[in-house]
């Protein structure tokens, strides 16, 4: 699951992202609920996703993310991690890489 970059402060776009395992298979994602952190590579400084994760295809393992304000909040290379709880089986977790670039306007 690669994620495309971001741009420092731009909200407006949701960004889809399909959950696959090592080999390429979705992630069900029927009655999850997905949360997830941001950690600068920077800094090592850790923050919660505060923008939204919304399920669109659960049985497909898609879900978009709506940048909040402090997502975009800063530019560099950070660490994702996204966290799908479920009520009847065991938690998923994700660890990827991302880029914020910095804005030319």
């Amino acid at each position: 699951m690669a994620l495309s970059n971001g741009v420092l402060g731009a909200r407006q776009r949701a960004q889809s992202v399909t959950w696959t395992d090592e080999s390429g298979t979705a992630i069900n994602l029927t009655s999850a609920t997905l949360s997830g952190n941001i950690k600068s590579l920077q800094t090592g400084v850790i923050r919660a996703i505060d923008g939204a994760l919304a399920i669109t295809t659960a049985a497909s393992g898609i879900f978009s993310w709506t940048y909040g304000a402090n997502d975009v909040g800063e530019s560099g290379d950070f660490k994702v991690q996204f966290k799908a709880q479920y009520a009847s089986q065991p938690d998923k977790t994700y660890v990827t890489d991302w880029r914020v670039e910095e804005s030319i306007v």
